[in-house]
């Protein structure tokens, strides 16, 4: 989660992501099968849902705080 949360254009994909056929694609689901973000719908160009994620990740991480963190 962290590391769509700080992700960049042109960051390469941690492991278990980069070994995917579509990495990009497989971040993206993985967030929605945890119910980060919705899925996108079918056709929708994958990049544009990158921006998407991030702002998904950063949001989750806002309102799951680490535990131990001060806040």
């Amino acid at each position: 989660m962290e590391w769509v949360a700080q992700a960049s254009v042109g960051d390469e994909f941690p492991d278990p992501f980069r070994w995917a056929s579509n990495p990009l694609q497989s971040v993206i689901l993985t967030l929605a099968d945890l119910g980060v973000m919705a899925r996108p719908a079918p056709g929708t160009e994958w990049a544009e849902v990158a921006q998407e994620a991030t702002a998904a990740a950063r949001a989750w991480l806002a309102e799951h705080p680490a535990a131990g963190s001060a806040d």
